[in-house]
């Protein structure tokens, strides 16, 4: 009996290092296996859309207005020959005694409220009589694009500075006829866009005029090129 009780321990104990072999040999197999190729990106709607630079565009005035004080009627994109019309938003001054930072302050919640409400974005050229500052602020219905018009309330002159607002940073945005043409057709017009970024500049901010202003939801920012940006708290 005790040689037989000897003899079953002794299967035993060589079946379980059998599966222990073959355990540890799998688990090496795996190890060094190839990783397995992860599965293809799914593009969701709206991401990845590249917002290129604005195509060159030029501002059409009635006959007889006054340049640089009348409010264009349109911009031509010359080489599309597209003409888009171009909408006034509002016109504001500075109160006596209010500085440059201030105004552009107010400035800023006059933009974003705006883009928030329409959904494009909305610009102007910063100008001034000497004490005083000024802006006549206009958009084109473009979501991804805004044109400063070269314009200035009477008596007053550009400081060669614009300041802009992003499109809201929500879902469900798409991009206009505006945008198609200014993109240069790589935009379509319905093709939904992804969530803007209300508080950081664009590459097409910064291949633009500098220094330019941002009015975002949060705060204002200054810009003279991607290493010189400051930001003004409400």
């Amino acid at each position: 009996m005790a040689m037989r009780a000897r003899i079953i321990v002794l299967i035993a104990a060589a079946g379980l290092l059998a599966v222990t072999i073959a355990v540890a040999a799998w688990y090496s197999s795996r190890r060094h296996a190839a990783p397995a190729a992860p599965p293809p990106p799914q593009r969701q709607a709206g991401t990845g859309v590249r917002v290129p630079a604005p195509l060159p565009y030029t501002f059409r005035w009635r006959e007889g207005a006054t340049r640089g004080v009348d409010l264009p009627t349109h911009i031509s994109v010359g080489s599309l020959g597209i003409v888009l019309p171009l909408y006034p938003v509002q016109d504001m001054r500075s109160d006596p005694g209010e500085d440059k930072i201030a105004f552009l302050q107010r400035v800023r919640g006059t933009l974003v409220r705006y883009s928030d409400r329409q959904t494009h974005e909305a610009c102007a050229d910063i100008c001034s009589d000497g004490t005083a500052y000024s802006v006549r602020i206009t958009t084109v219905a473009s979501t991804r694009y805004c044109a400063v018009a070269p314009i200035c309330m009477a008596g007053d002159e550009s400081i060669r500075e614009s300041v802009h607002s992003h499109c809201p940073y929500r879902w469900g945005l798409t991009a206009t006829a505006a945008d198609e043409a200014l993109s240069g057709k790589v935009l379509h017009a319905g093709e939904s866009l992804p969530r803007c970024d209300t508080e950081h500049f664009s590459a097409a901010d910064f291949a633009g005029r500098r220094p330019t202003w941002l009015a975002g939801r949060r705060a204002l920012y200054e810009e003279d090129g991607p290493e010189r940006i400051t930001r003004y708290k409400p």
